[in-house]
This record gives structure tokens, sequence and C-alpha cells, in this order.
């Protein structure tokens, strides 16, 4: 089974990113340097945080692969948000758009996030709950899909 979105979410990220980039810089303001390095290290704890449940269990994190799906991940991080390694790509295209300084580069961040609510992360869903079921309802009834 693969996703609807042609583009893998590291990919997608990276696309917009440049397309933030080309954008006219309409809003111009100063750059937070402290800011900016804050959401790149909490994009990198959180990106590490919630790859390695899946490492240490030997399970696939290929967004474009649900049918390597094999069991559910609901401790640590996923305690918080369903989607970790999808928020840490949507906390490094904060710290773009805080680099880029600019107003115009925030629009990348609401694009990428419905991009990947429309395409990739219900589709995911709608995997899981169907193969998981009960379980998987309980769990997205107790955490949320960002944050």
């Amino acid at each position: 089974m693969h996703s609807l979105f042609p583009l893998p979410p590291p990919i997608l990220c990276f696309s917009i990113g440049v397309v933030m980039y080309a954008l006219p810089q309409i809003g111009q303001y100063s750059r937070f340097l402290y800011a900016i390095w804050f959401f790149v290290l909490l994009s990198v704890f959180v990106a590490v945080v919630s790859v390695w449940p899946f490492y240490r269990n030997n399970l696939s994190i290929d967004p474009q692969r649900l049918d390597k799906t094999t069991r559910l991940i609901t401790s640590g991080i996923f305690q918080i948000t369903r989607n970790p390694m999808y928020l840490s790509l949507l906390l490094i295209l904060v710290a773009w758009a805080l680099w880029l300084s600019h107003l115009l580069a925030w629009s990348g961040i609401i694009v990428f996030m419905w991009l990947m609510n429309r395409f990739q992360i219900s589709r995911e869903e709608a995997y899981l709950e169907k193969k998981f079921g009960d379980e998987y309802r309980r769990y997205k009834t107790k955490v949320r899909r960002w944050i």
C-alpha cells in the first residue's frame, strides 16, 4: 500500500523549504537566532526519540509502505503526539521560516500541514484503524494528531 501523495514526507518538507526560500520577502522581521536553534534542536530531539522505538523493535518507519506496519507504538513521545516524525519535519520548517525572517515563509508551514493531514496522515489513520481496530481508536481518543 503506497501513499496517495507522491513524495515521501522528508522530500515534501525539503521541497516546501525550497519554495519558502523562493517566495517574495514580504513582511520582513529580525532573525531570532535563539528561537531558530531551539526549534532545530527540538526537531532533532523529537526525530531521535520517535525513530528509536522503531529501530529498537526492528519496525519499519517507511511512510510509503503502510503494509509493513506490524504493531502500534504508543509509549514515549507517542503518548504526546501520534505523528512525532512528521512533527519533527514541521519543527524544522518552523526554524527555517524563522531563519528566512519574512511572513510569507510561514505559508509553507500551513501548506505542509494541510498536505500531510490530507494525503498522508488521514490515509495512515484509516489503515491503522482497519488493521488495529479498537486499540487504535482508543489511542486516537487519548493522543492528538500533532500536539
